[in-house]
């Protein structure tokens, strides 16, 4: 569902975001032994927040998109629960990477979409970058 310039309306945007970082939750979640049996561990370690970014927007630049499960369904019930559901999920990410091991986040890998296998760090840095950007276009 797009909005008729094509683009997501700001609740949408929001609702693609909430969409994205709940399956992240969920990974950094699990016990270290279950990313580490179903995808492997890192033998190189993370790579910097600049240098996944523009992995990331090399991909979209040769066509890559977003899953259609990660697109948003409804343009604008339910807004506000969803900006606290949103607040909620952030915050239990935050507690989760509070309680990783520092060498955890660059060792065990994840799957991204479009990336492949991720580390847990490398994730985290795609999250950032993703909200933002979702975020500027909310501006726009």
């Amino acid at each position: 569902m797009r909005s008729h310039d094509n683009k997501w309306n700001p609740a949408q945007q929001l609702e693609h975001v909430y969409l994205c970082l709940r399956p992240i939750k969920l990974a950094i979640s699990l016990p270290n032994i279950i990313p580490a049996i179903l995808f492997g561990k890192s033998k190189k370690g993370s790579r910097s927040y600049e240098s996944l970014v523009e992995a990331y927007q090399l991909k979209l630049k040769n066509g890559g998109k977003s899953p259609l499960i990660y697109e948003p369904k409804n343009s604008t019930r339910g807004v506000n629960k969803r900006k606290i559901d949103l607040l909620h999920l952030v915050n239990s990410i935050c507690n989760k990477i509070n309680q990783c091991q520092e060498n955890d986040l660059d060792s065990f890998l994840l799957p991204h979409p479009l990336l492949g296998k991720l580390t847990a760090r490398e994730l985290l840095y795609f999250a950032i970058y993703h909200v933002g950007h979702h975020q500027n276009q909310i501006e726009k």
